[in-house]
């Protein structure tokens, strides 16, 4: 009998467990534009005591603690303070969500939210943030500029001349 209760219990909590969930996403944004990191838990009635957020970017390639959450004394940056983060989630309702104002390139890499959750401890998910920039050409009338990318392009050839330009990529023809 009480060996039926004790499986009983362990099944029920293996069965929670597996139910949880941390969601979050893939952000892209524009630089000088404004992220939100998103960033909660669901499927679970554990209690949570903590949130933390970590981060590996351009400017920090180690994995770094930024920010803590707690229920009572709300976020409180670690190892520095940076404004430009603002925490928008809801701690009673385990969002951890994140708002990141006026990116930058040193800011593109990879954020990771972890929810310390009681009986369950630590749950975490991975927020990859890429950055869109611009580039500014200045050149003069019948030049012709060649860009290298990334894959899956390869090269983009424009010809400028009098009123428009032309690009070329794999024998394509885009006029403007």
């Amino acid at each position: 009998m009480i060996r039926s209760a004790l499986l009983m219990i362990v099944l029920l909590m293996s069965t929670d467990a597996e139910a949880l969930q941390v969601i979050g996403g893939d952000v892209t944004v524009v630089q000088g534009g404004t992220a939100i990191l998103p960033c909660h838990v669901i499927d679970t009635n554990d209690d949570l005591t903590q949130i933390t957020w970590q981060r590996k970017t351009r400017e920090k390639p180690h994995n770094d603690n930024f920010l803590t959450i707690l229920p009572r004394d709300g976020a409180q940056f670690v190892n520095g303070r940076d404004d430009r983060f603002k925490y928008i989630g809801n701690f009673n309702s385990k969002n951890g969500t994140l708002q990141l104002s006026n990116v930058t390139l040193k800011d593109e890499g990879s954020y990771t939210c972890i929810f310390t959750l009681f009986p369950s401890g630590n749950q975490k998910t991975q927020i990859p943030l890429n950055l869109l920039g611009t580039l500014n050409f200045f050149f003069t009338l019948s030049s012709t500029i060649n860009l290298f990318l990334l894959p899956p392009l390869s090269l983009l050839n424009f010809i400028v001349q009098r009123n428009a330009f032309l690009c070329t990529h794999d024998n394509k023809h885009f006029e403007s």
